[in-house]
């Protein structure tokens, strides 16, 4: 039995004392007769084999198993939230942040980005799943309030919904919370919406369904990036 389980009991305790009055019996009441007393017997252990809390102790202890059984949902940061870059690729990031995490939209961000030796890799982000991903700070996450800030630089990643090594010819895909990843012998390279199952091609003469824009923005610090977004039919 795991320590939340033990301390269920802590449940039915309003207060401290209401906890040490669970390790007083009877017998204590019957030959002590005064509650305080019988308390502080209790306080400093002399009244049972397993260890009593302090009051800070208990107050710990209840507030872990009440958010195990009621999680408080925490409101999801928004990482451009006073954002002072000038830069057009941000800027428009920026704008879509938001309505990403609201889901009234889902959009796809594609980048290239030019490594030390020269060669170039490229890469298609699940904005939406990066900034989740953010948020539950998992590892390998991208940072980023620090990309918002300009302390480092958006980079497609191995783990991204697709991934491009143009000096070793080799390429990832990966599903994503929103999307699952299609090959098709005609319409080439396609992401499916989990949601609502709408697909977006990323052949510029095929693209999609009605519900998805396509935009492109240039910046010396990122060059020509290009953004799918993805209308959503409803809210998931």
């Amino acid at each position: 039995m795991n320590t939340i389980n033990q301390d269920m009991f802590l449940l039915d305790c309003p207060t401290y004392e209401d906890y040490l009055d669970t390790f007083i019996t009877l017998d204590d009441q019957r030959f002590i007769r005064n509650i305080r007393v019988c308390r502080m017997l209790v306080d400093m252990g002399y009244r049972s084999k397993t260890e009593i809390y302090s009051r800070e102790e208990f107050q710990q202890h209840k507030a872990a198993v009440e958010e195990s059984l009621w999680p408080i949902k925490k409101a999801p940061k928004i990482f451009s939230d006073g954002m002072k870059s000038t830069d057009a690729v941000l800027i428009e990031m920026a704008a879509r942040e938001r309505p990403n995490v609201q889901k009234m939209i889902s959009t796809i961000i594609f980048l290239e980005h030019r490594l030390k030796n020269g060669f170039m890799v490229s890469g298609y982000i699940d904005y939406e799943d990066s900034l989740h991903l953010a948020n539950q700070q998992a590892e390998g996450c991208t940072d980023w309030s620090a990309v918002f800030g300009e302390r480092i630089k958006l980079k497609p990643k191995r783990s991204d919904l697709s991934y491009y090594d143009w000096l070793k010819k080799r390429v990832s895909y990966n599903e994503s919370r929103n999307y699952i990843v299609l090959h098709d012998l005609k319409n080439g390279l396609i992401f499916m919406h989990k949601g609502d199952r709408k697909k977006i091609c990323m052949d510029d003469k095929k693209l999609c369904s009605e519900n998805v824009g396509k935009s492109m923005q240039c910046s010396q610090r990122y060059g020509l990036v290009t953004f799918y977004d993805h209308v959503m039919r409803k809210k998931i």
